[in-house]
């Protein structure tokens, strides 16, 4: 029976790691999917009469997140901006193939899949201004797509050119601005929010269903857990082991089961091939959920020491 109820746990374990990890990527999908219906840009964009030295340098020196777009002017129907960021090491754009930018003015391009782009060398550019930029990924992940005939190039000396109005974007940054300037002079545009207005609506259900069915199969686990050491623990009971020495044997075991599916799941990741792992995120969520099955543990031992003093029913 112990070793069932073993099986049992670890394989409850294993499947609320999978569930969550669905479900993140889910939640990924859905924010690229805006992006890509958005014009790369967020709810917080907006289009400002600043310069691209006065921004980075005056107005959002302290925002770590800011990133600014440039709107080009282009010999045919490509639409064509500069891009420049503060942090390249998260992005939600939508990439259908190849990688993101790694850091700032790397002279390479993202284009979409209908943009004309020249061969040589084994390598792909394009050419802007009779300047080749190598092309490193590939914008928009449904066909067909809103960013088809977008560009995106790595290049701050492009927003030394002259234009009216650049574009930031970054975590509330239109609500810093408009503290700072009001709203004169600037202004947004949303589109194709219908998507992320939609998908909203379903969600945050979908999200309170995952961590409520998590919730329940971690204290559930824990439970088991505890009744497959109930009887072993009465006999150390009556043998006059110390609680703390049975506490640590029983926590030992539970260890013990949750660290064996999480090896196994490291092992069957390399399957999923076509979901973004973070591993910083696997590792909270095995620690967040290790800590709260502890934690029902620990009340359900407490609560059958104390009933223990009553005496003891085999």
């Amino acid at each position: 029976m112990k070793k069932k109820r073993f099986f049992v746990s670890t394989i409850l374990i294993l499947c609320t790691y999978l569930l969550l990890i669905f479900v993140s990527e889910y939640q990924r999908q859905q924010d690229t999917l805006f992006f890509e219906s958005n014009d790369l840009y967020s709810t917080d964009h907006l289009f400002v009469k600043e310069t691209f030295q006065t921004l980075i340098k005056d107005t959002f020196k302290t925002s770590s997140d800011l990133s600014i777009f440039i709107s080009l002017e282009s010999k045919n129907n490509d639409n064509v901006r500069g891009y420049f960021s503060k942090d390249y090491s998260d992005t939600h754009f939508p990439l259908s193939n190849g990688s993101f930018f790694s850091t700032s003015n790397t002279k390479e391009a993202l284009v979409g899949k209908e943009v004309a782009t020249v061969s040589e060398n084994d390598c792909t550019y394009y050419e802007y201004n009779n300047k080749k930029y190598k092309v490193i990924g590939y914008l928009g992940i449904t066909k067909p797509s809103f960013l088809d005939e977008s560009v995106l190039i790595n290049d701050s000396s492009l927003f030394n050119m002259p234009t009216t109005y650049l574009t930031i974007d970054g975590k509330k940054i239109n609500t810093i601005y408009y503290d700072r300037f009001g709203k004169n002079n600037s202004y947004q545009k949303n589109m194709g929010l219908d998507r992320k207005v939609n998908s909203d609506y379903f969600s945050p259900l979908i999200y309170s269903l995952t961590l409520f069915i998590a919730i329940v199969c971690t204290v559930l686990i824990a439970y088991l857990i505890f009744t497959d050491l109930k009887k072993e623990n009465f006999i150390k009971y009556i043998l006059g082991t110390s609680t703390l020495k049975k506490y640590k044997s029983s926590l030992f075991y539970l260890l013990s089961t949750c660290i064996i599916p999480m090896f196994f799941y490291l092992l069957i990741l390399p399957l999923f091939q076509l979901i973004s792992i973070h591993y910083f995120f696997m590792y909270k969520l095995f620690l967040t959920q290790l800590l709260l099955m502890c934690f029902s543990f620990t009340c359900f031992f407490i609560k059958e020491e104390r009933s223990n003093l009553h005496g003891v029913n085999l």
